[in-house]
Parts: C-alpha cells; structure tokens; sequence
C-alpha cells in the first residue's frame, strides 16, 4: 500500500495517490526538473548508500522508496542538510511502487540490498524479490539498466536464482564493482563474519 507522507516530511517526498482517476506513472523529469537518468533504491533503511550517491553523482537523479516511517524521516532529514537536489523519496511498498507509478524503460538503476529475507516458509510471499517482481523491475530499466542486489541470506539468495531462471536472456548477469557507500546491514553482516550474496544483471 503507498501511504501518506509522514508528519514532518514533505519537500523532497514525491506525493502519490491512486485514487483520482487519472494515470498514476509518474513524469520522472517533472518531478526532478531534469531529464537526467534516474536510479532507484528499494528500503532504503537510514539511507546511507543513496544519500551517498546523490552526492557523489550529482549528474544522476536517485528515488528512495522506504516504508517504515522513521526511517525514512531520518534519510529525508540528512538528505535536506547536505542539500540533495538530485534525490526524491516515497513512503510506502516498494513493490506496488514499481508495478504502478514507474513507466517502462524509464530507470537507468534498481539497488535492492539486504532487503528483508521473511525466513519463515509461509512468509515467503512477502518477499520482494521474486519472479512477479522481476517482470516488473525488467520492464522499467532502460536497454543498459542494471538490477543491483545483495544479501546475507542463504536460503533467499537461492529463491532470487531460481526466480532469474526465466530471465535468462532478459537480465544477463555482469561482473561489476559499485563503488559507493555499504549499507549499515552489511557492516553489521561482514563484523559478524558473515557471507555476502551478490548479482548485478543488466538488461540487454
């Protein structure tokens, strides 16, 4: 469900409803002011790699989707301090943002790391990354785009493989090195002495 902006946070929040009537896919130019290539990050947590991003590639517009409401206050908080005007965010479900509000061959970038992995077997629904949501994140990226992922969990970097399996000639795995900012949930992950699980796949 795409929610309402939580009190406090409004000037860098992209505003969605769905219940006007009129189309919801979002004019990604209107809403930056500029034509330049647009990259999205899927639970952004405290949103330390795309606050990091922004800065770093002000040549790139980036869109954070969070749903947990503090979390998202709190990247938005950072973000106005050190004056990101290349990034916007939305609160709400990463999923029904990208099946409803996102045009086909419109982003240039999908980064989904160490999304929640919903261990229990009846959970496994929830999780995000699945076939369902792969035909979505194919049909937005740009001929060139590129689905980032990473993960600390075993069993659900198995169920991503299994998923990309219908992929094959639509999402090509590459070799490529991001040299952005970790994630605070990767840190953590890597203290602990645990394994990363990564895939970039591009799509042709």
């Amino acid at each position: 469900m795409i929610m309402a902006p939580p009190a406090g946070v409004d000037s860098l929040l992209i505003g969605l409803d769905e219940e006007t009537g009129q189309d919801p896919v979002l004019d990604l130019a209107a809403q930056f002011g500029n034509p330049r290539p647009v990259e999205l990050e899927l639970g952004i947590g405290k949103g330390r790699f795309l606050l990091d991003a922004a800065v770093r590639h002000p040549g790139v517009n980036y869109i954070g989707v969070e749903q947990a409401s503090k979390y998202l206050r709190l990247a938005h908080a950072r973000a106005l301090r050190r004056g990101c005007a290349n990034l916007r965010f939305v609160h709400g479900d990463a999923r029904e943002f990208v099946e409803f509000f996102l045009a086909a061959a419109s982003i240039s970038a999908i980064h989904v790391y160490f999304p929640d992995p919903w261990p229990k077997k009846r959970h496994h629904k929830r999780r995000l990354l699945d076939e369902a949501f792969l035909v979505e994140a194919e049909r937005i990226l740009i001929p060139g785009g590129r689905l980032w992922i990473a993960t600390d969990h075993d069993g659900y970097f198995e169920a991503i493989l299994e998923a990309l399996d219908p992929f094959g000639s639509l999402l090509l795995p590459v070799e490529a090195v991001w040299d952005g900012a970790t994630t605070n949930y990767e840190d953590k992950f890597v203290d602990q002495g645990r394994p990363i699980h990564r895939r970039v796949l591009e799509k042709p």
